[in-house]
C-alpha cells in the first residue's frame, strides 16, 4: 500500500512540473521521502527540481542521497557534477563525467560540452588568485561565488552542521570538566575540521561566512596566518560570544551588510569593537534586479510574510494586524511563506489563529522553494520583524513591484524608506488600506542594492589589502 501511494504521488508531482507548479512538487516529494526515505524516484526528481532552481547545496546533497541508495539514472550524476562544477571543484567534475561518458544509456553530447565547458573554465582560472568560500550556511553566497569565478578560482566549501554540533559539545563538556568525554569529541572535532583546514590551505583567500563557529575554527588555525582572510558578519553574530573568540589578528576585513551592525557590536561588546573598527567595511547585500521580474502592481487583499518563523520575525504582531485588517475587510489574507523553528511558537499561532477566528484568513505554506511561482498574486510584504540587517524578503518584494510594510527595527531608516515603515498597528493597517500604491518607485530604490554594486565593492576590498603575507595576489588579478 505504501508503494501504491508513494507511485501515486510521484505521478501527481510530475504532473505539477509539467505545469510549472514546482512547490507543490517539491512539497509531495518530500513528503513521499519523509515516509519512504529509499523512494529513488522522488529523490531523483527533487535533485533536477532544486537543479533547475540553481539551489545548488540542495540540488547536491539530493544527488548524493540518490547515488548512495543505489539509484543509476545518469542525469543525477550529470546534476551532481554540474554542482561541482559551480563549485570550483573543476577535477572532481571531470572525473565524475569522464566516468558517465563510459556508459552507453547517456547523452554523450551534453556530456561532452559540459566537459568542454569545464576544461575551458579551469584553464581560465587556474593561474588567478585561489579564493575559498567557507560556510555552514550559504543563503547569501550564491551569487557572489559565480560573479567572482571569473577573475579567482573559486571554491565554495559547505562545513557540514556536524562539525558546529562537535564543536559545540566539545567545549560544553570541557567546560564541565568531563574531560575523558571532551577528549573524545574534540579528537572528532578535529577530524571534521579538517574539512575547513583544507580548505584554508588550498586557498590564497580565505572568506569566512558568517563570524561563527566556522570563523572561530578557520582564524584559530595556523595556516591562516599565511592567508588574506576576510570574514562577513550579518546579524545573530554580533549579539553572541563567538565573535571574541575570533582571532582577529589573522583578519584583513571584517564586513559588514549595514552599519548599525557595528552599532550593535560596539554595543554588545565595545572591547572586541576597538580592537576590529579599523578593519570593518560597510557592504550593503546585492540583489541580481535584472533576474527579477518586476510588473505594475496595485492595492489589493493578499499580504505576504516572508522568514523562518521564529520569535525574532515577531510573527504575533502579523497576527494582530491581519485582525485588524479583516475588521476593515474580510477579503485580506495573511500569506506566510516560511518553516517553523520552534515548537512551541508553532502551537501558539495556530492556537492563536482559530481563538481570533483567522482560519480564513491565514495561510501558511512551510517553505517555498520556488518564489517566483508564490510571489505572483501578492500585493504587500508585511514585515514585522524586530531587528534586521537587511532583509532580502522586503528588497525582492520591491523589486517585484509590490509595495513593503515594514516595522520599525533598530537600523529600519538606513534601509529602506521612511514612508514604508510603520510603529504601530495602525500605521500599518492605514498603509495596507490606504490605496497608495507606487510600483516602480520600489523597483527605483531597491536598485541601488544592485548586485554589481556589491561585486564592485568586494573586489576593491581584495585589491585594497595590499600587504600580503606570503606573496603577492595582485599581479594576478
Amino acid at each position: 500500500m505504501i508503494h501504491t501511494k508513494n507511485f501515486v504521488s510521484v505521478e501527481q508531482a510530475k504532473e505539477y512540473l509539467q505545469e510549472h507548479k514546482r512547490n507543490k512538487a517539491i512539497n509531495i516529494l518530500n513528503n513521499i521521502i519523509k515516509h519512504d526515505k529509499s523512494n529513488l524516484e522522488a529523490w531523483r526528481l527533487l535533485a533536477q527540481v532544486y537543479h533547475s532552481l540553481n539551489k545548488w547545496t540542495k540540488a547536491k546533497e539530493t544527488a548524493q542521497k540518490y547515488i548512495k541508495l543505489g539509484g543509476k539514472d545518469w542525469i543525477v550524476y550529470y546534476i551532481l557534477a554540474d554542482v561541482l562544477f559551480f563549485e570550483g571543484f573543476f577535477e572532481e567534475a571531470l572525473v565524475l563525467l569522464k566516468k558517465l561518458l563510459k556508459r552507453s544509456d547517456v547523452d554523450k553530447n551534453a556530456i561532452t560540452q559540459k566537459i568542454d565547458q569545464i576544461q575551458e573554465k579551469f584553464e581560465k582560472v587556474i593561474n588567478k588568485p585561489k579564493l575559498a568560500f567557507i560556510t555552514a550556511n550559504d543563503s547569501f553566497l550564491d551569487d557572489i561565488v559565480s560573479c567572482l569565478s571569473e577573475e579567482f578560482w573559486v571554491r565554495k566549501y559547505m562545513i557540514p552542521s556536524s562539525e558546529i554540533l562537535i564543536h559545540k559539545g566539545a567545549k560544553f563538556l570541557a567546560s564541565k570538566g568531563l574531560k575523558i568525554f571532551s577528549k573524545v569529541l574534540t579528537n572528532i572535532y578535529e577530524y571534521f575540521s579538517r574539512g575547513i583546514y583544507k580548505a584554508i590551505d588550498w586557498a590564497d583567500i580565505v572568506w569566512l561566512e558568517w563570524a561563527n563557529e566556522v570563523a572561530i575554527i578557520g582564524t584559530n588555525y595556523n595556516g591562516a596566518k599565511n592567508k588574506k582572510v576576510i570574514v562577513r558578519l550579518h546579524r545573530y553574530e554580533a549579539f553572541t560570544n563567538y565573535i571574541k573568540q575570533i582571532n582577529w589578528n589573522v583578519v584583513d576585513k571584517l564586513i559588514l551588510v549595514s552599519s548599525m551592525m557595528g552599532k550593535a557590536i560596539e554595543s554588545v561588546h565595545p572591547d572586541v569593537y576597538s580592537k576590529i573598527k579599523d578593519k570593518i567595511e560597510i557592504i550593503y547585500n546585492g540583489l541580481d534586479v535584472e533576474k527579477i521580474p518586476f510588473k505594475e502592481r496595485e492595492p489589493g487583499y493578499n499580504i505576504a510574510w516572508v522568514a523562518h518563523i521564529h520569535s525574532r520575525k515577531n510573527p504575533m504582531l502579523a497576527l494582530q494586524i491581519i485582525s485588524r485588517l479583516i475588521k476593515v475587510d474580510s477579503r485580506y489574507k495573511l500569506h506566510v511563506a516560511g518553516d517553523f523553528q520552534d515548537k512551541m511558537l508553532e502551537i501558539y499561532l495556530k492556537y492563536m489563529v482559530k481563538e481570533m477566528g483567522l482560519e480564513n484568513n491565514i495561510i501558511f505554506y512551510g517553505w517555498v522553494n520556488d518564489m517566483d511561482e508564490w510571489w505572483e498574486d501578492k500585493n504587500y510584504l508585511l514585515s514585522t520583524s524586530v531587528h534586521e540587517s537587511f532583509g532580502y524578503n522586503i528588497a525582492e518584494a520591491m523589486a517585484r513591484g509590490i509595495k513593503p510594510v515594514i516595522h520599525n527595527f533598530f537600523g529600519a531608516y538606513e534601509l529602506w524608506p521612511k514612508k514604508n515603515i510603520f510603529n504601530t498597528i495602525d500605521e500599518a493597517v492605514e498603509m495596507i488600506i490606504s490605496g497608495e500604491y507606487e510600483s516602480e518607485k520600489y523597483r527605483e530604490f531597491v536598485e541601488k542594492y544592485s548586485l554589481d554594486k556589491q561585486i564592485r565593492q568586494i573586489k576593491e576590498i581584495i585589491v585594497s589589502i595590499k600587504q600580503s603575507k606570503h606573496y603577492s595576489l595582485y599581479s594576478k588579478i
